[in-house]
């Protein structure tokens, strides 16, 4: 390989990067609009300055559509489930439900903006935690601003594990991480992931009521974030597709039985509380057809197939048996540059696939819902219609970005960006390693897109440096999930949902400097360790 290290190169292998932020966040390009830019750009640098053929640029575009197919197989099913709930009115009786469990202010809070949500995005993604959280708690008295930035800062920590690890497998499949780096790499990013999430609830808590806030819920934030946070550190190195998703289910569990406590029965609130609106709040004892547990059909249903799919070893074993997937010849640059052979490219297996359980789940609800009348067959219509417009631009979005990295990995392009950057910085990388997580999710609004873009990226900057990937990797995806808290994406569903306009600078004031300074220290401590 005579890949030419000229500062030429470097800038051309940096120019997509660099076009993307500048489009997305200069110029407000949404994300549906800069992909196929930054894809055709990539690809213009890939033939003309770094001499690929068009016979493996085909090739690599092939990978990058079967790489997002089975990644977008989840998204649709996973969206169309929750517009199913909010067709059907579920939302709403989730809401009286929870608001009967317990009156006590800050805990109806922290399940509405932290646990519930939590859950939502162990399943979806995609901002639907967001979506859906955000209204409830505006419906029981937050303020606005302060309804988005609690459900941004709680459900952040499912960015990389949550939406059944999609972030987490992107960054696997696109990195070539296996094995037992990878089971380390899950390891440590579950451990930061775990800090952020603490420290993200007790800052919301603090929003609420400040110390005092903290301390009425002190035993309450250590038994959930133990749940949740200790949960996916336990699961993520053995089974990373259901370790936020059984810690979150885990938690709402627990949530039941701590209502249950009569400490947490009574009325109790602060009256002072800067974040509270209460005049504005709906009425918890509205009538409401639908029952709570009516309502969570289609999680409890994806909870036992998942469950029964993955969990039963004997099960698992038959189900493992069928996958899909396709070869990929080896392919060579002029300069030399070879991307390997591929006997069988993410091969999909369909009866353990997440994308499965969701469509089933949204099937056993659809079916209940139509017999139960909270559904009908035009419902069921909008729904899908709702669907398809809120997947035009993440599918877009999704096919684009993987294809771009498809064409810079393949051309050489992300060798040479790592070379130039490590060249500058040494070890020192290691410290600013999760801010490139953090402006990838910031850039594309999704921790899983950022991994896709940068996780060959991290993988070669940790070759270059002779370190474990496991480090740089999960740095990557620990900085996503920071991100994650800010992402426009998320910001937006929030702010549309909620109706209050104009309010980001207020919500990136309150959450970038948490997350800006757990990125800075996990990178120091990871530089302090190496």
């Amino acid at each position: 390989m005579s890949l030419p290290m000229s500062p030429l190169f470097w800038a051309a292998a940096l120019a997509p990067v660099l076009f993307l932020l500048v489009v997305i966040m200069k110029f407000g390009w949404g994300v549906a609009k800069a992909a196929p830019a930054g894809m055709a750009l990539a690809l213009g640098i890939a033939v003309l300055l770094y001499r690929s053929s068009p016979t493996a640029l085909l090739y690599e575009s092939g990978k990058g559509i079967w790489n997002a197919l089975t990644i977008l197989l989840v998204v649709w099913p996973a969206v169309f489930s929750y517009e199913l709930t909010c067709e059907s009115k579920g939302f709403q009786a989730i809401r009286q439900g929870i608001q009967s469990l317990t009156r006590h202010e800050l805990l109806q809070i922290l399940i509405l903006g932290w646990i519930f949500p939590s859950f939502l995005q162990g399943i979806t993604g995609f901002g639907v935690a967001v979506a859906v959280g955000a209204p409830l708690l505006l419906s029981i008295g937050v303020k606005p601003l302060y309804s988005i930035i609690i459900v941004l800062l709680c459900h952040s920590w499912g960015g990389t594990f949550g939406t059944l690890a999609l972030a987490w497998e992107a960054l696997v499949e696109q990195s070539g991480i296996a094995g037992a780096q990878a089971a380390q790499a899950a390891f440590l990013a579950a451990a930061m992931i775990w800090i952020f999430n603490f420290l993200g609830v007790c800052l919301s808590c603090w929003f609420y009521g400040g110390v005092r806030a903290i301390r009425a819920m002190a035993p309450v934030l250590l038994i959930l974030t133990v749940i949740t946070g200790g949960g996916e550190l336990a699961l993520a190195p053995v089974n990373a597709t259901i370790s936020n998703f059984l810690p979150s289910a885990a938690a709402l569990l627990a949530v039941f039985l701590l209502c249950r406590i009569p400490g947490y029965q009574k009325e109790w609130a602060m009256a002072d509380s800067r974040i509270m609106e209460r005049k504005g709040a709906e009425e918890g004892s509205r009538e409401q057809e639908m029952s709570f547990h009516e309502a969570f059909l289609p999680y409890y249903a994806l909870t036992l197939i998942t469950v029964v799919c993955l969990l039963i070893p004997p099960v698992n074993r038959v189900l493992n048996q069928w996958k899909i997937g396709f070869a990929f010849p080896e392919t060579v640059t002029g300069f030399g540059y070879v991307t390997a052979a591929e006997e069988q490219l993410s091969p999909l297996k369909p009866l353990t696939y997440a994308g499965t359980f969701l469509a089933l789940s949204a099937w056993i609800s659809c079916v209940y819902y139509k017999k139960k009348k909270y559904l009908d067959r035009e419902g069921i219509r909008r729904a899908a219609i709702r669907t398809a417009k809120k997947c035009k631009s993440p599918t877009i979005a999704i096919t684009c970005f993987i294809i771009l990295s498809k064409y810079m990995s393949s051309s050489g392009q992300i060798y040479i960006l790592s070379q130039g950057i490590v060249s500058a910085l040494g070890r020192y990388y290691v410290i600013v390693a999760p801010f490139f997580g953090i402006l990838g999710t910031f850039i594309t609004s999704s921790n899983m897109s950022s991994n896709i873009l940068l996780g060959k990226f991290q993988m070669t900057a940790a070759g270059l440096l002779d370190i474990s990937p496991a480090v740089t990797l999960a740095l990557q995806t620990a900085g996503g999930v920071l991100g994650t808290a800010f992402s426009p994406g998320c910001v937006i569903m929030g702010i549309s949902t909620t109706g209050i306009t104009g309010a980001e600078g207020d919500i990136l004031k309150r959450i970038v400097p948490l997350a800006a300074g757990c990125g800075l220290a996990f990178g120091l401590f990871a530089f302090l360790f190496l």
